[in-house]
């Protein structure tokens, strides 16, 4: 099919939408709920919609174990982002059951936080450090031997070691990844990192823990940037995955708007422009982007002539 060079057209990136961890994640909680009311601390995922849909199934966000208890929840439940030791042992001592959601990819890098730190490395965890998969890999970790940094200044090492008032880095150094960040900016802070510490007579050793999932969401971004004029990227204000999609875009040349619902579609932003891409982050649904493509339809834009293809979880993103 010819498509005329001045229509106004839609394009979806060929991968988005929920990733398998978070529809896993769903079908713990809402199979845990037919049982009775649960609570989650903090949101399950990071996005308004699905929050709302599953409050109204007896699934309500808390801000901690004890406001769980003392609200009469008898259970409550780690959100797909993960949480540190400290969580259940809280659960435990109020008396609730735990119902754990974590993204089975987060729990691995917790698991490797946990035995890097036993090797004897002091830990770098890559990332935004008030997410709470951060906090929980470094609850995992210990904090005394692990830090949260996003840049190389943010770290407490400023200059060799053995030097009078200097605080030196640790001789032993490992660096995992936030799983949703991207991987240039993860590796370009890591090889920055390992110099650093390779300067000082130090050991280094990187681990990228950014999952398959968002690697691949932000490489289907890449491809779609080249036949687009705008984008949108759809999903939570709160979700660090779509907000890194966004940026992908903008620095692939492309002005990119995060949106979390149509309606903040503004039509100035359409202006001149003839393609329009679509794509959206690990926790938007289905349905939240396909009203985004309605709302563009109704701007004069055609419909897309393909959906998004779902991906399956890949075993050896499980190999230790």
């Amino acid at each position: 099919m010819t498509i005329a060079a001045t229509e106004k057209r839609i394009v979806l990136a060929e991968v988005m939408g929920y990733c398998w961890g978070v529809r896993r994640a769903l079908e713990i909680i809402q199979q845990a709920a037919q049982q009775g009311p649960v609570a989650t601390v903090g949101d399950v995922i990071h996005n308004p919609q699905v929050v709302e849909r599953l409050r109204a199934q007896g699934i309500e966000p808390v801000g901690s174990v004890l406001e769980a208890r003392e609200r009469g929840f008898r259970r409550v439940a780690i959100t797909a982002h993960g949480a540190g030791p400290q969580r259940a042992r809280e659960a435990e001592e109020a008396g609730l059951e735990l119902i754990d959601t974590t993204c089975p990819l987060v729990t691995k890098v917790q698991r490797l936080a946990e035995k890097l730190v036993r090797q004897g490395y002091f830990l770098v965890v890559y990332g935004d450090a008030n997410h709470p998969e951060v906090r929980g890999v470094l609850g995992w970790a210990g904090t005394s031997r692990a830090v949260a940094a996003k840049h190389l200044e943010d770290l407490p090492w400023n200059g060799p070691r053995g030097m009078p008032g200097v605080t030196a880095p640790p001789r032993k150094v490992a660096v995992v990844s936030q799983t949703t960040k991207q991987t240039d900016e993860f590796l370009a802070f890591a090889l920055g990192l390992a110099n650093w510490v390779a300067r000082h007579g130090g050991e280094i050793r990187i681990v990228n823990t950014i999952c398959q999932p968002t690697w691949e969401r932000q490489e289907a971004l890449r491809a779609l940037a080249q036949e687009v004029d705008v984008l949108f990227a759809v999903g939570g204000r709160k979700s660090s995955n779509t907000a890194r999609l966004a940026e992908v875009g903008r620095a692939c040349g492309v002005p990119s708007y995060h949106i979390e619902r149509p309606e903040e579609i503004d039509p100035a932003w359409l202006e001149g422009k003839r393609v329009v891409g679509v794509t959206a982050g690990a926790s938007t649904p289905d349905e939240v982007v396909l009203a985004v493509v309605d709302r563009l339809v109704d701007l004069g834009f055609r419909r897309p002539d393909r959906l998004w293809r779902y991906e399956a979880p890949d075993l050896d993103d499980f190999a230790e």
